[in-house]
């Protein structure tokens, strides 16, 4: 075998063995404009009622790469924003991961454990999504942002 065909068949294999691991990533995004219920653990109150919202979630599992920001605006005097700062873990259903909350473009929460989940249609119960945000510390079920899931793309 010539040297030159050497070179094609090795790079040919690198080829393969980095491109397979890309091949078999799945991303998914979904979108929602119709918040449900955000809990602020903080003045201990939950809203069920908003004038607009909306939520955005991409993701490509199992990999670190995703984005998740949801926004309710429950009169013209308050508004919360969950935003994922830095991602540990996703897949198909959910985003694990830090995230900030904002009321009224205060930080109340900085760098909180969280997790967005219920974002695949076979996630639970009905057509809804939660985002479930603890303290820096650890993960708890503190601030809540819950959605109805409005638009879910796969590709």
């Amino acid at each position: 075998m010539s040297r030159l065909t050497s070179y094609f068949l090795l790079i040919i294999a690198i080829a393969a063995i980095y491109s397979a691991p890309t091949a078999a990533q799945n991303s998914h995004s979904v979108w929602s404009d119709k918040p449900l219920l955000i809990r602020d653990d903080e003045k201990n109150v939950e809203y069920n009622t908003f004038e607009k919202g909306d939520a955005i979630f991409a993701r490509t599992q199992p990999t670190i790469r995703a984005y998740a920001h949801a926004h309710g605006k429950v009169s013209a005097g308050l508004q919360y924003d969950f935003m994922l700062v830095k991602t540990t873990n996703s897949d198909a259903d959910s985003i694990s991961g830090l995230f900030d909350v904002r009321r009224n473009g205060v930080l109340v929460c900085h760098n909180c454990v969280g997790k967005a989940y219920w974002l695949s249609p076979s996630g639970g119960p009905g057509n809804y999504f939660k985002i479930y945000v603890g303290t820096p510390a650890g993960y708890a079920e503190k601030w809540l942002y819950s959605g109805e899931r409005n638009n879910r793309f796969d590709f």
